[in-house]
């Protein structure tokens, strides 16, 4: 009797031993036939500046990569649509309804407070996410919807330059502005006159237009001004450097984060040297994480890290983080993921407000020897 019980028991353990090792290989089989998600990513490709929106997508591919290859989303792979809004109002529009019919619960875009602000109410009404690293116009700042960033807004941008240019004795300043971008360029002149305590004019243009650039060189130095601060993207503001230096211009020269990209450097080439640009992107990190950072990015994209790159794949690490702990994977589940921690980034810990905006330092960053170099915390 013996015999037969442990017989018995033997069997048992073996008929055990079988039904765990079926279940957890249909368990793996189910793991790896669970449809991705997907993410849209919705930037300019295609318009002017539009290699600041290939920058953000390089970015933003190396940060899915990281993702899957630590495991994804709970068990599951991330899948990035990537759409171009070729930098105007109806591009966005028309890029993020094909990412809303491909269903996407986020969408990560735009590079521009213009694009951004057109596509904004398409997309939060069909309660998608909407988060963006690039976006900094104050007219989505203090709204409880679905529209969060990783960047400060043109509030703290504005107060800011007005710091630097009231330290540095600024009597007067001439604002270069992009109409094509009002949503930024208009905001952040608001903001800066609210603090600055000189006198200001103003030049406008928009870069998807045939400009005489001399006649805006011309006006832009007409009342002789000790800054001028260019709100451009990246070409237009070398160009305009190099109109500066060519007409001996030797007042303060300042730009921003939309022109932080290694354009800029090839196009104003020593031009460049010494204007002050008003950032949240640190170019100095120095972390293990940083470093292996920056070496995937010339591995994979034959490109050294950039403030767009190292901000977006910033970005897309906090999403992932927040989508792990989301309850469903839905906008506004995100939404309330994203509100509930502290996340790390490259340039240290940040938390969103009830909002979902961000306050982190404002830097002043400036070109030395041919590469972008922090100056300080302003």
């Amino acid at each position: 009797m013996r015999i037969i019980a442990r017989s018995c028991s033997n069997l048992a353990h073996i008929i055990l031993s079988v039904a765990i090792i079926l279940s957890c290989i249909l368990l793996c089989s189910c793991e790896r036939t669970q449809p991705p998600i997907k993410i849209g990513l919705c930037v300019n490709l295609s318009g002017t500046g539009g290699s600041a929106g290939e920058h953000v997508r390089n970015g933003a591919l190396l940060a899915v990569s990281d993702i899957n290859s630590s495991g994804g989303i709970n068990g599951r792979q991330v899948e990035l649509l990537v759409r171009d809004d070729q930098g105007t109002a109806e591009g966005a529009v028309k890029a993020d309804r094909q990412l809303i019919n491909e269903g996407v619960p986020v969408i990560v875009g735009h590079n521009r407070s213009a694009t951004t602000l057109a596509a904004y109410p398409e997309v939060v009404s069909n309660n998608i996410l909407l988060i963006t690293a690039c976006t900094a116009t104050t007219r989505l700042t203090g709204k409880k919807d679905l529209f969060f960033r990783t960047c400060v807004d043109c509030n703290l941008y504005g107060k800011k330059t007005a710091q630097l240019l009231n330290e540095k004795t600024a009597r007067s300043a001439v604002f270069l502005m992009d109409m094509a971008n009002p949503g930024f360029v208009t905001d952040f002149v608001n903001s800066t006159k609210k603090y600055y305590d000189g006198t200001t004019f103003f030049v406008k243009f928009k870069s998807n237009r045939n400009e005489d650039w001399d006649e805006i060189i011309r006006q832009l130095l007409t009342h002789h001004p000790d800054a001028i601060i260019l709100l451009t993207e990246a070409t237009m503001t070398g160009i305009a450097l190099q109109k500066l230096k060519a007409r001996g211009y030797k007042g303060l020269r300042i730009a921003t984060l939309w022109a932080q990209t290694p354009e800029l450097i090839k196009i104003a080439s020593v031009a460049g040297e010494g204007i002050s640009i008003i950032t949240y992107v640190n170019p100095n990190i120095d972390s293990p994480e940083f470093r292996t950072f920056k070496k995937k990015m010339k591995t994979s994209f034959h490109e050294d890290a950039n403030a767009r790159s190292t901000a977006c794949y910033e970005l897309m690490m906090i999403l992932a983080k927040a989508m792990k702990r989301a309850d469903r994977l839905t906008g506004p589940d995100i939404a309330s993921a994203l509100l509930e921690g502290t996340y790390h980034g490259f340039m240290g810990d940040i938390a969103f407000d009830s909002y979902g905006d961000v306050i982190r330092p404002v830097y002043e960053v400036t070109i030395s020897g041919g590469r972008f170099v922090l100056r300080r915390e302003i």
